[in-house]
């Protein structure tokens, strides 16, 4: 999944590349909520890691398409770099905190816990999501910018 989301990566990042993205990891979580998730314990990290390259993926078309040039005093390139990719990362965590409160509601709200059990197990299990939220989105910003 992740060797096609990256190859679909041009110079430009477009929609379409960043709906391609969120659609095989909408595909992959209807398949762990059918039986994945309970076939194997940890789905849910390479779902993050997908998620968070998909979500990349959306930040860099909303980059490609919207931002012209970001000046910095700095006529260097590495402040630019720096504050690209804390634009991208911070547009990811934000998904993923989002994310993570939606399980949090879902655990504490519905009843559908008791069918499927707990979304979020514990602290050390959502900040590891969150991880690997980031994780994929580095992957894709070091494939684009390398």
């Amino acid at each position: 999944m992740l060797a096609f989301l990256l190859l679909e990566l041009g110079n430009m990042t477009t929609y379409k590349q960043a709906a391609t993205a969120i659609a095989w990891v909408i595909f992959f979580h209807i398949l762990g909520m059918i039986a994945l998730y309970s076939w194997y314990p940890y789905y849910d990290v390479p779902m993050h890691f997908g998620g968070g390259v998909a979500m990349a993926v959306l930040a860099l078309a909303l980059w490609d398409n919207n931002v012209i040039n970001v000046n910095l005093v700095s006529k260097k390139k590495w402040p630019q770099l720096v504050f690209y990719t804390l634009c991208v990362l911070g547009f990811v965590a934000l998904v993923g905190i989002g994310w993570e409160w939606g399980e949090f509601l879902l655990d504490q709200l519905a009843t559908v816990r008791q069918q499927w059990g707990l979304a979020q197990t514990s602290v050390a299990d959502t900040l590891a999501d969150l991880f690997f939220d980031l994780l994929g989105a580095m992957c894709v910003i070091l494939w684009r910018k390398l």
